[in-house]
């Protein structure tokens, strides 16, 4: 009969017996069989207990005793081999080249896949001297696997880099709320036909503009862009798309493309060519920001490291705006009229120069003066109605019968339908494509050649809120008088001293970090053919014989992220119907208001 203690003596034994099991499984080899022997011990012992009831139990502890001790020192070894390998992995990785992102991902799985096989080479015992002659043949075909990746992943990345270039990527979301307000036609009142003017009913539109550019390196001489952008193509002062038009998918075209030149061997020298952003200095009087010029331009800039004078530019523009065929115009006597030909095949075109300098006054002040001249060449020979309006081209087919000579024709050509009467109803009166002074013929009275001055002033004292003044000037050159019709179908010309323009502006802070604001107050006072308008700014009433007041305000949430509230504040200088028009007294000429409420997201 086997008494309660030695029970309790046989489950220790199955116990330990259970241990030994799992320590085998993770032990060396000679561990292992120390074990095995302690196991057999063991068994022998619970044999002989089954004979003698309490006379082995002294034999017994004292076996189970040393197992314990056994289990102990191979608890300590397992302890001792993880340090080991703890070790090693560390130094592995101070020692260790830090991989490349781009392939530390096949760097991770290969490591994984050889866990096995490091473990057995950590188990194996260390024999002095050897250490350095110990290698794993398939850690090292690993190691050669992954050098040839990195070699492969190198040369792929610097081939990328010969035909492309380095290439970054940019753009911005802008989401935009519009009102504008006291609009007014030019037709005779609704309630008094005496005179002119009805106002319009307020307008309410949302706007989104996005743009996504692409700039990139040939080389170090060598630069190119891309940019594409929404808008209408016809509306070249605008990127925003409306949202209306019952969901119809919105327009992405192509805003820019351009390719620069630096030469090594003249450096400041930088020839451009393609479609691009103004590289003049200038104000939206003259230009607005949203117009993408294209041709080629050719700039040199030298900075001064002594004096106040620290830098002079020079720039040079030649811009197509209209290439046309060749023309041949009949006279009423049937021969050709040279003149009239030479105008109807002439191209125009956009020729320019500038030099600006900037002056420091101080460490906290500098001045910049830039004076331009801007040629359109070409302008006095079209109609303005045909070429910048914003109008719709309808193909139209005529079929005209025959008569007793002639068999019948059919003759092919265009209408051109304004936008505005089909998406905002007729007889509104009112148009933004031209407002510069026109001839009887419908040709533009005067031609544009600009002299344009500018002068900023940047005041730096406060970080937060530095401030800029600019004042802009422009006078056109080419003012020419107005040709009307007078009594019996006579000429009347009339004088035009309408060729000025001022633009002055105040602001404070800036739009770069979290938490910047920015102020801006801006007042525009811009004549009858002071600038050619299909061109300059185009959130205004009207582009020319204007004044206007604009108050601007941004708070920056985000280095990426600005919002913005702008209001434009315009009056007609001259009433509807301009200095050139017979305005009948006690017509309307009340100011109009737009206001812009924006989110812009950078990216």
């Amino acid at each position: 009969m086997i008494t309660v203690a030695a029970r309790r003596a046989l489950l220790t034994c199955a116990l330990f017996v259970a241990l030994n099991c799992c320590a085998f499984a993770q032990t060396p080899a000679a561990p292992a069989a120390a074990a095995t022997d302690a196991t057999a011990q063991t068994h022998a012992a619970v044999s002989e207990t089954h004979g003698d009831d309490a006379s082995p139990l002294d034999d017994v502890r004292k076996q189970l005793r040393e197992q314990h001790a056994e289990i102990e020192r191979l608890r300590a070894t397992l302890a001792e081999q993880s340090r080991l390998l703890n070790e090693l992995l560390a130094r592995t990785a101070v020692v260790a080249p830090r991989p490349d992102p781009n392939t530390a991902t096949v760097a991770t799985a290969v490591y994984s896949s050889n866990d096995v096989a490091a473990t057995d080479t950590l188990r194996r015992p260390a024999v002095p001297g050897q250490e350095a002659a110990t290698k794993n043949p398939q850690t090292e075909g690993v190691d050669a696997r992954v050098r040839a990746v990195e070699t492969q992943m190198q040369k792929t990345t610097e081939t990328l880099a010969r035909q492309l270039g380095s290439i970054s990527f940019s753009g911005d979301i802008r989401l935009r709320y519009e009102g504008q307000f006291g609009q007014l036609n030019a037709l005779a009142n609704a309630e008094n036909p005496a005179i002119l003017g009805n106002e319009l009913t307020p307008r309410h539109r949302l706007r989104v503009r996005a743009r996504l550019a692409l700039r990139g390196q040939t080389g170090k001489q060598f630069d190119w862009g891309l940019r594409f952008a929404t808008g209408t193509p016809a509306d070249l002062t605008a990127s925003n798309q409306t949202l209306t038009d019952f969901f119809d998918r919105k327009q992405f075209a192509l805003d820019q493309a351009y390719l620069t030149y630096r030469p090594a061997a003249l450096p400041g020298l930088r020839l451009q060519g393609g479609k691009f952003e103004t590289p003049w200095l200038f104000t939206e009087m003259t230009f607005d920001v949203d117009n993408q010029p294209e041709g080629l331009n050719e700039s040199y800039t030298h900075d001064f490291k002594h004096g106040a004078f620290k830098n002079l530019t020079l720039v040079a523009w030649q811009l197509p705006l209209l290439e046309r065929q060749s023309a041949f115009v009949l006279g009423a006597d049937g021969r050709a009229n040279v003149d009239a030909s030479r105008r109807g095949g002439r191209d125009l075109a956009l020729y320019g120069a500038q030099a600006r300098t900037r002056i420091a006054l101080g460490d906290k002040a500098a001045l910049t003066l830039s004076a331009a001249d801007l040629y359109y060449s070409g302008t006095q020979f079209i109609t303005p109605a045909q070429f910048f309006g914003g109008q719709l081209q309808v193909p139209v087919t005529v079929t005209i019968p025959a008569t007793g000579t002639t068999p019948a024709q059919i003759v092919a050509g265009f209408a051109a339908v304004p936008r505005d009467l089909l998406v905002a109803g007729s007889n509104l009166g009112i148009t933004a494509a031209n407002t510069n002074a026109v001839n009887r013929d419908g040709r533009l009275s005067s031609g544009f050649n600009l002299a344009d001055f500018i002068g900023r002033l940047e005041l730096t004292q406060s970080k937060r809120f530095p401030v800029t003044l600019l004042f802009n000037f422009v006078t056109n050159m080419q003012a020419h008088d107005v040709v009307l019709a007078g009594a019996n179908g006579a000429n009347r010309v009339v004088e035009n001293n309408e060729h000025h323009g001022f633009w002055a502006e105040a602001q404070a802070g800036k739009s770069r970090e979290r938490g910047d604001l920015l102020f801006n107050y801006t007042f525009m006072h811009i004549e009858k053919d002071a600038v050619l308008t299909p061109f300059n700014l185009s959130d205004i009433a009207q582009p020319s014989d204007v004044r206007a007041h604009r108050l601007l305000f941004s708070y920056t949430v985000d280095p990426r992220v600005v919002l913005s509230l702008n209001g434009y504040f315009t009056q007609r200088l001259n009433g509807v119907a301009g200095p050139f028009g017979l305005t009948p007294a006690g017509s309307l000429n009340r100011p109009t208001s737009r206001v812009q409420f924006d989110t812009l997201f950078r990216f």
